[in-house]
C-alpha cells in the first residue's frame, strides 16, 4: 500500500488520468446497466460527467501543486497545530491549519485558511526546547479536517506542550531544521 502511495505522490498526474479512466468506466458500466439509449448515449453521458469531476479534480491538483512550490521556495511547510494542555473543549481538540516557518529552535506559525492557505490572524513564534522523536499517525476522531497521511509530534516550546501534525516529509524538514545535528 505505501509503494500506491508513494507511486501517487510522484505521478500525480499519471494518477488523476487512471483514476479518470476507471471512473468513466464505472460510470458508462452504470449508466448503460440502468437503461441507457445505447452504447452511445452511455458513453456520451459517461463521458460529460467524468469530465467535469476531471476538471475540477485537475484544478484542485494544479493549486495543491502551486502552494507547495510556494510554500518549499521558502522554506515553510503546511502545517496543524493545537494545544492539548489548554482546557477541555477550548483549543485542546481544534488542529489549527497554517503555514510553519521553522528557524533555528524555533517555529513561526501563520494561521491560515483555505487551500491556497490565505494568512488569517496573528502569527505565532514558539521557541523550541525539544520535538519528541515519537510520532503518531493521526487517524479516527483525532483527525478532523487533517489529510489522512498527516503524523502528528508533541513539541515543548517556551509556551508550553503543542502537538504539530503536517506530512511525513514535512515532519523530518522541520526536525532537521529545528534540531541540527552534529558536524
Amino acid at each position: 500500500m505505501d509503494e500506491a502511495k508513494t507511486w501517487v505522490r510522484r505521478r500525480p498526474y499519471q494518477a488523476l488520468a487512471l483514476g479518470y479512466v476507471i471512473f468513466f468506466v464505472c460510470a458508462a458500466a452504470v449508466r448503460l446497466a440502468l437503461g441507457a439509449n445505447g452504447l452511445a448515449d452511455a458513453l456520451l453521458s459517461a463521458f460529460i460527467s467524468t469530465s467535469v469531476y476531471g476538471l475540477f479534480a485537475l484544478f484542485q491538483l494544479r493549486r495543491a501543486r502551486k502552494t507547495k512550490r510556494r510554500l518549499d521556495d521558502n522554506g515553510q511547510v503546511k502545517a496543524f497545530i493545537r494545544y492539548p494542555d489548554s482546557r477541555p473543549g477550548s483549543l485542546s481538540s481544534i488542529w489549527n491549519q497554517g503555514i510553519a516557518t521553522p528557524g533555528a529552535a524555533s517555529i513561526r506559525f501563520q494561521p491560515a485558511v483555505y487551500d491556497s492557505l490565505e494568512p488569517s490572524g496573528r502569527a505565532v513564534e514558539f521557541t523550541v526546547r525539544e520535538v519528541l522523536p515519537e510520532r503518531r499517525k493521526v487517524g479516527g476522531k483525532d483527525r478532523k479536517y487533517l489529510p489522512a497521511s498527516y503524523q502528528a509530534v508533541i513539541v515543548l516550546t517556551d509556551a508550553g506542550r503543542i502537538e504539530l501534525a503536517a506530512s511525513p516529509e514535512s515532519l523530518d524538514r522541520l526536525t532537521r531544521v529545528l534540531l541540527p545535528g552534529p558536524g
